[in-house]
């Protein structure tokens, strides 16, 4: 990392601990990580807060350095028709697809019908 980057990544570890201490229900948790590296942008902060959030105690950005960034995207083969997709961006090292069947049935209804 950069020493801007440090600084913006350095930022944002103290915020997300701050958020943490002062707002601690589980119901707290997603929103304290969003709020907290919303002013991360580069794959090497996002590399670095994931490493640092895995395990706060043992965090070495050095190690971290060394750790490479994935740089292509998975490819996701297309659903059925049947299937309509919710895709969220979080951050720029991961992708969240919620699947939804809009059929109105499931294999599994199928299967206990075939019975």
């Amino acid at each position: 990392m950069n020493p801007k980057e440090r600084s913006v990544f350095q930022k944002a570890i103290a915020e997300t601990t701050d958020l943490f201490k002062r707002r601690s229900q589980a119901e707290d948790w997603s929103r304290n990580l969003i709020e907290g590296s919303r002013e991360l942008k580069t794959p090497h902060q996002w590399k670095h807060f994931y490493t640092w959030l895995a395990n706060p105690n043992q965090y070495n950005e050095e190690e971290t350095n060394k750790m490479e960034i994935a740089t292509e995207a998975a490819k996701i083969e297309p659903y059925d028709s049947c299937m309509r997709t919710e895709t969220f961006q979080n951050g720029p090292c991961e992708t969240i697809i919620n699947v939804i069947n809009t059929s109105g049935h499931s294999e599994q209804d199928e299967e206990k019908t075939s019975l």
